[in-house]
């Protein structure tokens, strides 16, 4: 294998991609090597071989102008916060290492098995994620509130059971393949156990709105359908009533007065009080934490120490105003559109997993700020590198 010939470059890298899809969902170290040589590698390539680059920006080119609307929006508040180096070195850590995830899969040639294999290693690596959830959960069930993460935080871990449970059921309805089909039912009661011992309330909200979507979006029969999904809301509500540990829980979502409830009240109070004294671009992007903690904090607040809003829009709008909410929106706004808009008129499923993601993410994020999480943040760009990269291939099989 020689170090500079096209074909050997994209072998690597496509080597360094699947460890990346692989290591993802359990360990943020091990994928940050993986895509920092995948990206090492997607430079050496356009350094030999580019032209094709203009191809692939042209013809997606309202999705690369929708993030670059963003990326503008963020990287101007960045520059009128009140530390601008602090401003400028959070957006490339936050915003410019996790969209380049997307981008080695763009442009090193990859056939229908390739991304096959990329996105079969992210779905096991996802499933061992799910596990140590479980495996955890099992190891201390006798605990009163059940709030495991496993190889992540119990956020981050909940975010990715968010993403992941609709897809398993898009996917489940999809496959034809016996095999892959059997372990995706297996990935689900797995992703299902760790659902329930996660106890993330707002990914039991999220789920339980967005499953239905999807399924009833794919379904041909939408009466089966609709009544597969009643007999799973049945048997999913039954185990929540029989089990105290879930049952508290969840009757703690609509109390006002539980600490974790009340606290999101305030802190999204203190943070729509920095977006009217600075509405077009927030206090500074980077600065939330600076300004929540001295300035803006409700005296009533006990948690006096986080970090963000536990809302990726609140969040938006008091770190980077209008501007950046606007644009923030618009990406949320025209991705479900050009999702669902591909899979209506191609049916190409690859867009409606899409869609799963963008809103699994997005669903989640009304309670928690996950946008810019490195692993759900790099899964959600790495999944749009995907789709596009799948879209690219022309022979594609859409019941493999």
């Amino acid at each position: 294998m020689s170090f500079s010939k096209i074909e050997d470059i994209e072998k690597r890298t496509f080597f360094y991609l699947c460890g990346f899809s692989f290591f993802l969902p359990l360990s943020k170290a091990v994928g940050n090597i993986f895509l920092a040589l995948s990206i090492l590698g997607l430079i050496h390539r356009l350094f030999i071989k580019n032209y094709d680059v203009k191809l692939i920006f042209h013809e997606y080119k309202k999705i690369f102008y929708t993030i670059a609307f963003l990326l503008a929006a963020v990287f101007i508040s960045a520059l009128t916060s009140a530390d601008v180096l602090y401003g400028v070195k959070k957006f490339l850590e936050k915003y410019i290492s996790h969209i380049a995830a997307m981008l080695p899969i763009l442009f090193i040639s990859c056939d229908k098995e390739k991304i096959f294999t990329l996105a079969k290693l992210l779905l096991v690596g996802v499933f061992f994620s799910n596990l140590s959830v479980v495996i955890e959960g099992f190891l201390n069930f006798n605990k009163d509130v059940w709030r495991f993460g496993g190889f992540l935080t119990s956020m981050s871990q909940g975010s990715l059971l968010a993403i992941f449970l609709p897809v398993y059921a898009v996917l489940i309805m999809h496959v034809q393949n016996i095999r892959l089909k059997k372990f995706l039912i297996a990935a689900t009661i797995v992703g299902f156990l760790a659902f329930l011992f996660n106890g993330t309330r707002g990914v039991w909200i999220s789920t339980a709105f967005l499953i239905p979507v999807v399924v009833l979006i794919y379904a041909k029969n939408k009466v089966k359908a609709f009544g597969i999904l009643l007999a799973m809301l049945i048997a999913v509500g039954g185990i929540f009533l029989t089990t105290p540990a879930l049952s508290e829980r969840l009757a703690t979502i609509p109390n006002l007065h539980m600490r974790s409830n009340s606290e999101r009240l305030l802190m999204w109070q203190s943070a729509l009080n920095m977006f009217e004294d600075n509405p077009i671009f927030g206090v500074g992007y980077g600065q939330y934490k600076f300004a929540y903690q001295n300035e803006y904090i409700l005296p009533e607040a006990k948690e006096r120490n986080l970090e963000h809003a536990h809302n990726n829009l609140i969040q938006m709008l008091a770190e980077c105003g209008i501007v950046g909410a606007a644009a923030f929106i618009f990406l949320w706004g025209y991705f479900s559109y050009f999702s669902l808009n591909c899979w209506f008129k191609e049916k190409n499923i690859a867009w409606l997993l899409f869609f799963c993601e963008l809103w699994g993410i997005m669903l989640h994020g009304l309670t928690e700020f996950n946008f810019e999480t490195s692993v759900n943040s790099k899964i959600f760009w790495y999944s749009l590198g995907l789709c596009i990269a799948y879209t690219q291939i022309k022979n594609f099989n859409p019941k493999n």
